[in-house]
């Protein structure tokens, strides 16, 4: 057989090359195989495409509210199955066995609670082979074929990508006189480009069916490749593709809608904190109200789902994706984080569920989100980094959960840091430290911190000034019960006194400082941008109170002895006053603080006066807003009640340029 000689001309983004061999005479100086793509310079030799994982069809959030209903009945009787068989262990003889046995039920349980939240995140314009649209076109990374005019008859092509990563990937191929939706037929094993279209080239669609979930399965980096065949001979080229990865929001992104739980109007002073919280966003420069999301009683808005997005260059260069809410593996928050699909997912909105197996010793807590923030971006991290709160070791038992941190750093954009939590009850990142964008500062944003010695020097001042017999919490309205039980309504002097409450601030003390030299070495923090407000904490958590209330039910011993010193011991905290970073970044140097309640001297909180001053200091004004009631008393504060969405298109979400 005569052999064709061949020429094989690479272009991507910025390559172009000519492999190898030289072309026929009749070719006319024309290459065989190879593409081309208007992806700007600036994004690198790779393609960059999508997961194309939002719902621009519009038929996924009925679905998924059907799942839901559906599922409740059988998750209410995996409930009660998995506490059966929690009593007959209970009675099992050999409790090594019974252990065993326990943590294997407890696995097999969280999945099949999962399989909705599974089959929820399976519905998604990926899942099908069909362009949805308009909007689902626009969200293919396109390419074409280059052109071999002098193509003869017996010409042919085929596009292929590598075994593995079919699953990973689906290729499109546009023919304006097909039947298939908008012209786009899906690439199969048998596709094949006619003589006409290797003479004419052909535009090629590209589309990820999932996100990147671990690097050690699959990086997001793959390859097309065109072969040619024309005369019994053969010629290819291959084009580097990259998957975007999925990158958290930043504080200092512009907010566009704040978001809660959906109240009940018979909650009388949650219905008052939303008032407050409304009134104040259109001085930041939000839209009102505030929306109300089905959380299924859940209250905290923050910790059911990570904002997120993904994008690759658009037409004109700006970022073109989807936003990606990252739901909560926390079993926890399961039921609630479902909203993310039942009434946030649709046209350029995705939502993700990571699929946790359990270890029976894990804090559950450590996996809701606000135990996930960013910080913006610094020297060596132009896109920020992930913070996520622990116990401190790497790998960790107790959590948080080994999938969402290889999730997070398959991305391989914002690295995450691991910081320590677990000297706090609830243990979340957002209980002590904050961000706020401070255009013309050094690194354009802020951290806010939470500073127990400024609060206990407050107090010490108060005293000295011989307001000691004052309460702690000046200016309480009239409380009902519980909730008068749940505030500790004891005196500035009594607080001093108490060796447990200094113990546990003074140790809070020390692993911020721990937890800022670890951010300072490893994101570009510095003391110049460290912004710290008085706090105070407490070791009387709701945890502290179940255990005292049952050592008061006990009879006297030496077991009741041994309770007593445990709960004398205790020192995890949890925020006495009110906390000022758990709040809420708004725009234009606004920012939304719980009212602290601290001792008033002279008609005025002096916690409140501090705080303002020390965010003044920063271009800052605060906005005091109620949640006592709402939210502290139950251990949570304004950022754990609200999520926001931020504008992550901006043109300068470029990730992919090179720095």
């Amino acid at each position: 057989m005569r052999h064709l000689s061949r020429s094989i001309l690479l272009t991507g983004a910025v390559t172009t090359g000519v492999l190898g061999l030289s072309l026929p005479a009749a070719a006319a100086a024309a290459p065989v195989a190879g593409f081309q793509t208007d992806q700007p310079a600036d994004a690198g030799p790779e393609l960059l495409f999508l997961p194309n994982i939002d719902d621009d069809a519009g038929v996924c959030r009925d679905r998924a509210r059907a799942l839901v209903e559906k599922a409740a009945d059988r998750e209410a009787a995996n409930d009660d199955a998995l506490q059966e068989k929690r009593e007959q262990l209970e009675q099992e003889p050999d409790q090594g066995k019974a252990e065993a046995e326990w943590a294997e039920a407890v696995r097999s349980h969280r999945w099949k609670q999962n399989a909705a939240d599974r089959a929820l995140a399976a519905c998604n314009d990926a899942a099908d082979d069909v362009v949805n649209g308009r909007a689902d076109e626009a969200d293919l990374a396109q390419l074409r074929t280059r052109a071999w005019p002098g193509a003869p008859a017996s010409a042919d092509g085929r596009l292929s990508v590598p075994a593995r990563d079919a699953d990973r990937i689906r290729l499109f191929i546009h023919r304006p006189k097909s039947s298939a939706p908008y012209g786009w037929e899906a690439v199969g094993p048998r596709t094949r480009l006619t003589a006409e279209e290797v003479r004419h080239g052909v535009e090629i669609g590209v589309e990820g069916r999932d996100v990147v979930r671990d690097a050690a399965v699959w990086s997001g980096r793959t390859s097309v490749t065109l072969t040619v065949t024309a005369n019994g001979a053969s010629a290819s080229a291959a084009l580097k593709l990259r998957q975007a990865p999925v990158l958290t929001q930043l504080n200092t992104a512009p907010v566009q809608e704040v978001l809660r739980a959906r109240t009940d109007e018979s909650d009388t002073y949650t219905q008052a904190f939303v008032e407050e919280l409304d009134a104040a966003l259109p001085a930041g420069g939000v839209q009102g109200p505030s929306r109300a999301l089905d959380t299924q009683g859940d209250a905290w808005a923050q910790d059911i789902f990570e904002p997120a997005y993904t994008a690759v260059p658009g037409p004109d260069g700006r970022p073109h994706g989807m936003r990606v809410l990252i739901t909560s593996v926390n079993d926890d928050r399961r039921v609630a984080a479902r909203t993310a699909f039942t009434e946030l997912a649709g046209p350029d909105v995705a939502a993700v569920h990571i699929t946790h197996v359990p270890d029976v010793n894990e804090k559950s807590g450590y996996d809701s989100m606000g135990n996930l923030e960013t910080v913006p971006p610094s020297p060596g991290n132009p896109h920020g980094r992930v913070v996520i709160g622990g116990d401190g070791s790497a790998p960790s038992a107790t959590g948080p959960a080994p999938e969402m941190l290889s999730f997070l750093r398959a991305q391989g954009v914002q690295d995450p840091i691991s910081l320590d939590t677990s000297w706090l009850t609830v243990g979340h990142v957002d209980e002590f430290v904050q961000f706020l964008p401070v255009p013309g500062s050094r690194l354009g944003w802020r951290a806010v911190v939470a500073d127990p010695r400024a609060g206990l020097a407050l107090l010490r001042d108060v005293a000295k000034k011989g307001h000691g017999g004052d309460l702690l919490h000046g200016g309480l309205p009239e409380l009902e019960w519980p909730y008068d039980t749940r505030l500790d309504q004891r005196s500035v002097d009594a607080f001093l006194a108490d060796t447990q409450f200094i113990g546990t601030n003074e140790r809070a003390a020390e692993r911020i400082d721990t937890n800022l030299a670890l951010l300072k070495a490893k994101a570009g923090l510095t003391d110049a941008e460290i912004v710290r407000v008085p706090a105070l904490f407490t070791a009387r958590s709701m945890d502290y109170g179940m255990l005292r209330t049952e050592i008061a039910d006990m009879e006297d011993g030496p077991e009741k002895e041994a309770r007593q010193r445990e709960l004398a011991g205790m020192r995890d905290a949890v925020a006495e006053i009110p906390g000022t970073v758990n709040g809420l970044v708004l725009n234009g140097g606004r920012y939304v603080a719980p009212k602290p309640y601290g001792p008033v001297l002279n008609g005025k909180d002096v916690f409140a006066e501090a705080i303002t001053k020390a965010f003044r200091g920063t271009g800052y004004q605060v906005t005091y807003v109620d949640d006592l009631i709402s939210s502290h008393v139950s251990e949570g504060e304004i950022h754990c009640a609200t999520n926001t969405l931020r504008d992550v298109f901006g043109p300068s979400n470029r990730w992919w340029r090179r720095h």
